[in-house]
């Protein structure tokens, strides 16, 4: 992991005389750039955010480029195997190859909101409050969308409380603020997953009503090992989550549920063909459902009704509303 100057933002790429720095244009993250060998077999991969870069791989032909990088970049610190990135600590073991991320310093600096004795829940809050309110929501997702899926409902629905926030509003935010750091030991521990046997799982689900009127849904997806497909034991590492209010009202359970998967598996379909491009190159988007069958992901429902419409031929017929026939579909 280094620290660098804003404009390092190159790619190893080789070519076949030589290897060398050179723009990219990856078309699913743009801060992400692949070392290939002649091969196209992927032997490094960088990623840049801001002035921060975190990188991985092995081999000669890695160890040369990184030479490169840094007596082309002035990068002021430079660690292995562990190290800051993007306000989570990285630290890589030497003999599984795991790596634990932690973002205890972050949630070391959250602060409750002071509220006053005595205030009624249904007071709204003034100027000041809503700016501390906005503050604390802005800190609350960024640890929950890096590292901390556990309060991801809590800083979801505190973001819905605008745009009229009570003192109600206020005290769950604080609430929040106080799991983060009764947690804040937490660790998400990435397991080493052969590339031959990597693939995705994805859990989604829905509460129906849950939030006044409004229905709050979540997913989370995993890497895990193709092995799950045969109902064995495997390693499952969390690496996107997302907790939010559905976007489109629903009349049942049925509905909320499938609406949730519909939007749940749009990400996998996504995370599952950046995955592909890193590990085996670009491809045409034309070949995408070629591309998604060499890895087969697997999405999971609590929902036995939505299960059973999903692997029953006739169920968009058998489904009244037709708006959740579109989805299970």
């Amino acid at each position: 992991m280094g620290k660098t100057m804003p404009q390092s933002c190159g790619i190893v790429h080789l070519t076949k005389k030589s290897s060398h720095w050179v723009g990219a244009d990856p078309k699913f993250d743009s801060c992400l750039y692949y070392l290939r060998s002649n091969t196209g077999e992927l032997t490094g991969i960088m990623g840049v955010h801001v002035d921060d870069t975190a990188i991985a791989g092995c081999g000669t032909l890695f160890e040369e480029s990184v030479a490169k990088l840094k007596a082309r970049f002035p990068y002021r610190k430079w660690r292995v195997s562990s190290g800051g990135f993007c306000g989570a600590f990285y630290e890589q073991d030497k003999d599984s190859f795991a790596i634990s991320m932690s973002m205890q310093t972050f949630a070391d600096t959250l602060k409750c909101a002071h509220i006053p004795k005595g205030v009624l829940n249904s007071q709204p809050l003034n100027e000041s409050q809503i700016k501390t309110l906005r503050a604390i929501n802005g800190s609350l997702n960024w640890l929950a969308s890096q590292s901390r899926p556990d309060i991801s409902c809590q800083t979801s629905m505190s973001q819905q409380a605008f745009p009229n926030p009570c003192i109600r509003n206020l005290r769950d935010a604080n609430n929040a603020v106080r799991r983060a750091k009764q947690h804040k030991q937490l660790k998400i521990v990435f397991q080493s997953i052969p590339i031959k046997d990597l693939t995705i799982v994805c859990h989604s689900d829905a509460a129906w009503a849950n939030v006044g009127i409004h229905t709050q849904a979540g997913y989370i997806i995993a890497f895990t090992d193709k092995c799950l497909h045969d109902a064995k034991e495997a390693p499952w590492v969390p690496v996107v989550w997302k907790s939010y209010r559905l976007a489109r009202a629903v009349s049942s359970t049925l509905a909320g549920e499938s609406q949730a998967m519909s939007v749940a598996s749009g990400t996998v379909e996504w995370l599952s063909l950046m995955m592909s491009e890193a590990i085996d190159g670009p491809f045409q988007l034309r070949q995408a459902r070629t591309i998604l069958s060499r890895r087969r992901p697997l999405l999971a429902t609590d929902c036995k009704s939505l299960y059973d419409h999903l692997v029953s031929p006739s169920s968009p017929t058998a489904i009244d509303d037709r708006r959740t026939s579109i989805d299970v579909v």
